[in-house]
Parts: C-alpha cells; structure tokens; sequence
C-alpha cells in the first residue's frame, strides 16, 4: 500500500472534486485521478461516488477515509518525534 495514495485520497475527499485536492496538493488533477485509481485498484473496491460535480466517498471510502485520517495522525506524530 502506497502512503501517497492514501494522502491523495483524503485531499480528495476533503476537498470534494479533483481540481481542489490537486490544488491543495500542488499537482495537476489527472495526478489525484491517477493516485485514485491506483488505491481503488488496490484495495479492490470503488472509494467515490460522483454527483453533482463532486466526489462522495461510498461505504468502504468512508471507512478508509476514517483510517487513513488516523494514519495521517500518525504519521504526523512520528514526524514530530523526529523534529
């Protein structure tokens, strides 16, 4: 599992459509598409549902979207460890 793909899909999700999690990002939108992709393909099942313009995480991208929230939180932690 790829970290990145996961910090992609959180921005994603916080930012609700491609090009705000690709500007948060500093990368263009196919990029977040791409990372997207990848993780979905990972993990076998779809993360987002697409209405009106915006993406929606379904039920297991809500329950993903849970867990990597807290590993984000982890990994931060760690990173304050090492400052």
């Amino acid at each position: 599992m790829d970290w990145d793909n996961l910090r992609y899909f959180l921005e994603l999700a916080r930012a609700g459509t491609l090009v705000g999690a690709a500007r948060r990002l500093a990368v263009d939108h196919t990029t977040v598409a791409r990372r997207l992709r990848a993780l979905e393909e990972t993990l076998g099942a779809p993360l987002f549902e697409r209405s009106d313009g915006r993406w929606h995480p379904t039920p297991v991208g809500a329950r993903v979207l849970e867990r990597s929230a807290r590993i984000e939180e982890d990994v931060a932690g760690v990173v304050r460890l090492a400052e």
